[in-house]
């Protein structure tokens, strides 16, 4: 997990002195490669620090600060812009304080958890090893993925039905603000009633919005879209995390964080790569119409999957 967090806090600051795209690029796929190293095995620290009965809370607690933090780090950047002279530089070194402060608080005070007995037979890899619970739920995950374009898209929505330029950052700093808000008692309540009421109100949810989006007509009713859009991330981003720690061994959880991951990351590709094409060939209206189609598949199949999914193996 150090590792991912200082890779991409000791690459990022070269944005500072980068002179060429091509620098850019690989900033950024350095940046992109350390979330990749450190995103399993943070979850999986998360949920060998707490009881298995409040997953949802830790979960859902992490994802409200985690989007915290990106609510309020393009104000000061802008702040820091506005001081700078409008010098992008300045705001690419002040922002290595906090992610070199990150590592550093990390080293000292994070501590591994002693988990389960790991099973030297099994092989860690593949679905085999994490049962058909953990199998169902990232088939389905990585459905709804295949809908799931790039939130670029809703950008360039809002800028399509009307929405000025100088308000789609107001309108992206009021959906993080509110998914941050809403993402703690989400996983909150997810603990308390079970995960898949809420993982099923949350892909009804991006199911409505995505609609809406591919409805829309007006500006007004765009940037009332993107609050609602906050609402399917706290519904399913820690939730979703807390339900792969219900589902598989103790000793297996960064493995199936890792897998999952890496199965719904495979699928954003080919959704983005559908929505540009039905963008450009059929209307700016059809990659909404795709997405809320699967979304709306997804929620019926995690409905109908009930007595396959959602199931704990290990309460370790």
């Amino acid at each position: 997990m150090l590792l991912g967090y200082g890779l991409a806090n000791l690459i990022k600051p070269l944005l500072a002195i980068s002179t060429a795209w091509s620098q850019v690029l690989a900033i950024r796929f350095g940046d992109r490669l350390g979330k990749g190293i450190r995103g399993a095995p943070r979850d999986a620290l998360i949920a060998d620090s707490v009881d298995a009965s409040g997953g949802g809370r830790a979960f859902g607690f992490h994802r409200g600060m985690d989007t915290a933090g990106a609510a309020i780090g393009p104000l000061l950047a802008s702040a820091t812009l506005a001081l700078a002279g409008d010098n992008p530089r300045v705001a690419f070194w002040l922002a290595s304080a906090p992610g070199i402060a990150s590592v550093l608080i990390g080293w000292w005070l994070l501590k591994d958890r002693p988990v389960a007995p790991k099973d030297t037979s099994a092989r860690q890899l593949g679905f085999s090893d994490l049962g058909r619970p953990f199998a169902v739920f990232t088939a389905i995950s990585a459905l709804f993925s295949l809908g799931n374009s790039s939130d670029a898209f809703l950008i360039l929505r809002a800028q399509n039905v009307g929405m000025a330029v100088a308000v789609i950052p107001l309108a992206h700093f009021g959906f993080n603000a509110l998914y941050a808000l809403l993402a703690a008692p989400a996983g909150i309540l997810s603990d308390r009633v079970g995960r898949r009421p809420l993982l099923v109100a949350g892909y009804a949810v991006f199911a409505v919005v995505y609609a809406g989006f591919a409805l829309a007509d007006d500006a007004l009713v765009a940037g009332g879209l993107f609050l609602i859009y906050s609402l399917y991330y706290a519904l399913t981003e820690g939730v979703g995390r807390a339900v792969i720690t219900d589902l598989v061994p103790a000793s297996l959880r960064a493995t199936a964080m890792g897998t999952y991951a890496t199965a719904t990351g495979v699928a954003l590709v080919p959704a983005s790569l559908v929505a540009g094409a039905l963008w450009d060939s059929v209307g700016p209206g059809a990659p909404f119409e795709y997405g809320a189609g699967l979304a709306a598949l997804a929620a019926v199949l995690l409905l109908v999957t009930r007595s396959t999914l959602i199931r704990p193996r290990n309460a370790a």
